[in-house]
């Protein structure tokens, strides 16, 4: 049972990021784990959408979709990221009831890879969906999932006393036997 892969062991929603963008080789390493997922019919529904801080517009575009408790520790990201699912399949004919799942995989590989790579992130599920759609002009066919910020690691003495506490707070977890049932 200690053989968790450690990645996935180290693995926290971190609030402490540094202020510089992305390189863009690293973006597309980090991507292209992301479509390395597995999807209903290979369909791959997932879109991600990243707003860099080396556009500073784009950011902050994003930036100000956020409630107001993430944009205070969020505008230290090196980027801010919206995953978004297509909800029918490409390639062949109806509703892809899976693309939210998959979406949700390719997060996870994204967020497995950054880590790999020394980056630290947080998901959010605190924003304004209907601005935000606006601001990416999505489509009807296309449901957010999440926005992520992603970015190299901070310092904790650049968080709110609040956002430093749950920043050195213990990671909790569900015991096993409250989320496992075995048939």
């Amino acid at each position: 049972m200690n053989e968790i892969i450690p990645s996935i062991q180290q693995r926290r929603s971190a609030m402490a990021f540094s202020p510089e963008p992305i390189p863009q080789e690293n973006l597309l390493q980090i991507f292209k784990a992301a479509t390395l997922a597995p999807s209903a019919y290979n369909d791959q529904p997932w879109l991600f959408f990243v707003a860099n801080r080396n556009n500073m517009v784009g950011f902050n575009s994003v930036l100000n979709t956020l409630a107001p408790a993430n944009q205070d520790w969020a505008r230290n990201a090196g980027a801010l990221v919206v995953s978004v699912a297509r909800k029918n399949y490409s390639k062949v004919d109806g509703v892809n009831y899976y693309a939210l799942h998959d979406l949700g995989m390719a997060t996870a590989m994204f967020l497995l890879q950054a880590q790999a790579m020394g980056y630290v992130t947080h998901m959010m599920g605190g924003f304004d969906h209907n601005e935000i759609r606006k601001v990416l002009k999505l489509n009807d066919n296309l449901e957010i999932g999440a926005v992520t910020a992603l970015g190299k690691p901070g310092k904790l003495d650049d968080l709110s006393p609040q956002n430093k506490q749950r920043e050195l707070s213990r990671r909790s977890r569900m015991e096993i036997e409250k989320v496992l049932r075995v048939l």
